[in-house]
C-alpha cells in the first residue's frame, strides 16, 4: 500500500500572534479539510492526531476531542502526541503506521503552538527545559548551551569556524525571504550573525531559531487518488533515538539518531539521499543543520560547512535545504514544525512552493528532531 498526502496548511508563523492557541489550531484544521483537491468531507476522516508540546505553550489540553468536533464526525478517533520538538515527525510517524496497519483510511494531522504565551524568555526556557536529561534540567543547562557544547566540540575536531556557522544563517534567512508564511523574512549578512550578542558562546542571537506562535495540518489517505490526481507519496519513515543527555554520548559532534532514522525510512523506500531532490532539516541551531548534513550523507564527516560554502545546499544548489526558510527563518512553532515540514514538501513536489519552488523536485526528505537528537524522525517523499 501506498499511503499519500492529500492536502496540507499552514498558518502563517508568527513571532506573536493574535489568535489564542485554539484559534489557529481551528484554522489548521479547517483550511486542511479545505485544501483538498476533489473535497474530503469530515465523514471521509476517522483518525486525528494532534501534535503539541506544551500546555503551557497555549494553555490548552486534551485537544483531540476538540478537533474531532471540528472535522464533525464523532466516531472519528484521536491522540494527542508530544515527542518534544520532534512531535510533528512523530506525529507523521504515528499517522502512516495507523493507515499502513489498516487501523485507520484517512488520518488528519494537525500541530500548534503558541509560544508566546508565556510572557518574558525565562518562563519560556524553564518549559523548554523540561524536554532534557533530568541530570541537565538540575545544573539549569538550556538547550543553546547544550548545543553550544556540540558546537565547540565540533569546531576544535574539524576546524569549523563561526563565520561557518553563520553562513547556514545567511541561506535561511535568504531562503525565507521568498516564503509568506514565514515568521523573519529578512536578509542578513555574515556580518550581521557575527555582530549579533551571543547566546551561549559559540552560538549566537542569528544562529538561534525562532520562538514562534503558528499551526499547520495535513491529511494522508490509502487511498490517495481518492482524493486528488496528484498525491505525495510517504515512501518511508524513521523514527530512532539516542541518549536525551549530551554528556552521556561518546561522540558530541555527531547527532546519531538522524543516522539511524534516516537508514530505517531509506531502507523501507528502497532510496537514497542520492535521490533527493528537496530536504527540509532541523536547524534548531546553525550547528544542528551542518551536523544533518553529516548524518543524512550529504557530507562526510566534517565536511557539512564545506558542502554549504560550495552552493551545493544552496536554494539554487543541487540539493537545496530548508528552502522554507527553516526554523531559523520560517520560524518554529514547536508541535506545528515537522507538520510544517510535510505541508511544505508537499507542495514542494506539487510544483506550488512559489517563489520558493525547486525546480523539478519530484522527491523531498524531512528531518525533524528534539532536545539535542534525543528523538529524530525522518521521512521520504515521492510525488
Amino acid at each position: 500500500m501506498r499511503v499519500g498526502v492529500v492536502g496540507a496548511y499552514s498558518t502563517k508563523y508568527e513571532l506573536r500572534s493574535e489568535k489564542e492557541a485554539w484559534e489557529l489550531l481551528k484554522e489548521a484544521v479547517q483550511g486542511t479539510l479545505s485544501s483538498v483537491d476533489k473535497g474530503i468531507s469530515g465523514e471521509d476522516i476517522d483518525f486525528v492526531i494532534v501534535s503539541n508540546f506544551s500546555d503551557r505553550f497555549g494553555g490548552i489540553l486534551h485537544t483531540a476531542p476538540y478537533v474531532v468536533s471540528l472535522v464533525g464526525r464523532s466516531s472519528a478517533k484521536g491522540l494527542r502526541v508530544e515527542n518534544a520538538c520532534a512531535s510533528g515527525g512523530t506525529a507523521l510517524y504515528v499517522a502512516w503506521n495507523l493507515v499502513r496497519s489498516g487501523l485507520a483510511r484517512n488520518v488528519l494531522v494537525v500541530g500548534y503552538e503558541k509560544m508566546s504565551h508565556q510572557p518574558t524568555s525565562a518562563e519560556i526556557n524553564e518549559v523548554l527545559m523540561a524536554a532534557g536529561h533530568p541530570d541537565e534540567i538540575v545544573v539549569g543547562a538550556p538547550f543553546v548551551s547544550l548545543y553550544a557544547l556540540i558546537a565547540k566540540a565540533y569546531m576544535d575536531k574539524y576546524g569549523v569556524t563561526e563565520e561557518d556557522l553563520a553562513l547556514v544563517a545567511v541561506k535561511n534567512h535568504e531562503n525565507g525571504l521568498r516564503n509568506p508564511l514565514a515568521a523573519m523574512r529578512r536578509k542578513i549578512t555574515i556580518e550581521d550573525v557575527m555582530r549579533s550578542p551571543y547566546v551561549s558562546w559559540p552560538l549566537k542571537l542569528y544562529d538561534s531559531s525562532l520562538i514562534t506562535d503558528g499551526a499547520a495540518g495535513f491529511i494522508i489517505s490509502s487511498e490517495p487518488k481518492k482524493y486528488t490526481d496528484t498525491p505525495v507519496y510517504i515512501e518511508g519513515v524513521g523514527l530512532a533515538h539516542d541518549t536525551p543527555g549530551v554528556f552521556e554520548r561518546p561522540d558530541i559532534t555527531e547527532l546519531r539518531a538522524i543516522r539511524l532514522a534516516s537508514e530505517e525510512a531509506f531502507r523501507i523506500s528502497n532510496l537514497s539521499i542520492k535521490d533527493v531532490d528537496v530536504l527540509e532539516v532541523h536547524d534548531a541551531f546553525t550547528i544542528s543543520e551542518l551536523i544533518a548534513y553529516e548524518m543524512l550523507g550529504l557530507a562526510g564527516r566534517g565536511e557539512g560547512a564545506k558542502i554549504l560554502r560550495e552552493g551545493i545546499t544552496l536554494f539554487t544548489g543541487e540539493k537545496p535545504v530548508n528552502p522554507s526558510g527553516g526554523l531559523k527563518s520560517k520560524g518554529h512553532p514547536i508541535g506545528a514544525t515537522g507538520v510544517g515540514m510535510v505541508a511544505e514538501l508537499f507542495w514542494q513536489l506539487r510544483g506550488e512552493a512559489g517563489d520558493r519552488q525547486v525546480k523539478d523536485a519530484e522527491k523531498g526528505l524531512m528531518e525533524n528532531h528534539g532536545g539535542t537528537g534525543g528523538t529524530v524522525v525522518v521521512a521520504v517523499f515521492a510525488r
